[in-house]
């Protein structure tokens, strides 16, 4: 049985093929061509993203970068579903399943919501416990790191869970575990969530700059 990176891994090839090349995408700027190229590239080339964040490699980073979206749109969904290549530290034992998961997850919703009339994939519950187990711990502590507010989570049957500590009025995020990782990923307006509170500080926090 595959594990939940790895069918979330085959749910974004398989949204990429049926969205086509140079669909939109939720990621600023990105089309379906962008995002698979970036993907190929992260797994593959890892020193592309880093020489991307020195002044000097900029150049040569870009260059990269365009040569992978410029190769056939097949091409690049194949190495997506065929997962890292032999060398790559996304193929050590484990390291898919920790470093990928969401990252599947949230890109299949970047290519499936940005069509019209999405609807939420159903998910199993087990893989949504993973993404609950992920994000009520350090990764969704890192996403609101930015919150002068107080910030729990909540999954439907379950208690709120405290993950922001301040003083004064707070917010409780609401809905299914792979909703919260929508919207602790940046995707506010495409995550179907409930935001509980008074309402000044649901204000302020739906202006919170989020990105886990």
């Amino acid at each position: 049985m595959p594990s939940h990176s790895a069918a979330e891994r085959q749910a974004l090839a398989d949204a990429l093929a049926e969205a086509g090349p140079g669909a939109p995408t939720l990621c600023t700027g990105w089309s379906t061509t962008d995002l698979a190229a970036h993907l190929v590239l992260r797994e593959g080339r890892p020193q592309v993203r880093l020489a991307d964040a020195i002044g000097p490699l900029k150049p040569w980073a870009a260059r990269q970068k365009q040569a992978a979206a410029d190769r056939p749109y097949s091409e690049l969904i194949t190495r997506i579903r065929n997962g890292p290549p032999r060398g790559s530290p996304f193929a050590l034992p484990g390291v898919d399943d920790r470093a990928n998961l969401l990252e599947h997850f949230v890109h299949c919703e970047d290519v499936r919501r940005a069509a019209p009339d999405w609807q939420p994939r159903r998910l199993p519950p087990d893989r949504q416990a993973t993404f609950w187990k992920s994000l009520s711990g350090p990764l969704g502590k890192f996403a609101l790191r930015k919150s002068d507010m107080p910030v729990s989570l909540q999954v439907p049957g379950g208690e709120p869970v405290a993950l922001i500590k301040r003083p004064g009025p707070g917010v409780t995020v609401a809905g299914e575990p792979g909703e919260l990782a929508m919207y602790l990923f940046g995707r506010k307006d495409h995550a179907r969530v409930q935001l509980l509170g008074e309402d000044d500080a649901v204000a302020r926090f739906r202006s919170l700059p989020l990105r886990a």
